[in-house]
């Protein structure tokens, strides 16, 4: 089951049921079980902060994060892939930057945590080539356009 909970301050800027449709589109296209439990929360930077200091002891906020389990809902018999948190601030203050949605930076952001779940990461430079060259692979799969990734030097066509 896919769980969003978004601060009341952004439901105007999301649909929830969008987020959801591509969450199981991102499911589908990096074969993980769609009966999968994952937890996504879009908040403000005080909660992204906060998270990230208590889990990371980095005192500031952060675009996202996500936190693995490997447990499984004993109700369900399905895995438990993980949590997510998401900065809208950030994600708009990115999207402005990139001359994108700001509702595509979310998802950008989400395919990113959903990759780190999954195993990828970011770590050395073969490691970021693969997990970018995955990212840009679900980002065409499913339809969304990013102008440039956070963080990144050149611009995607």
């Amino acid at each position: 089951m896919i769980a969003i909970q978004l601060n009341k301050k952004f439901e105007n800027n999301l649909s929830i049921s969008l987020l959801e449709e591509i969450t199981q589109k991102i499911f589908s296209y990096l074969e993980i079980e769609p009966q999968s439990d994952l937890s996504i929360l879009i908040d403000t930077d005080a909660v992204l902060k906060k998270l990230n200091k208590l889990y990371r002891g980095i005192n500031q906020p952060t675009d996202v994060l996500s936190f693995e389990s490997d447990e499984i809902n004993p109700e369900t018999g399905f895995s438990t892939l993980g949590d997510i948190a998401i900065s809208f601030p950030i994600a708009q203050k990115q999207a402005l930057e990139a001359n994108h949605p700001v509702e595509n930076e979310v998802i950008l952001l989400l395919i990113h945590a959903i990759l780190h779940l999954s195993g990828y990461d970011h770590s050395t430079k073969e490691e970021k080539e693969e997990m970018w060259s995955e990212q840009q692979a679900v980002l065409d799969h499913i339809g969304i356009k990013i102008n440039r990734i956070a963080g990144d030097e050149e611009f995607h066509d």
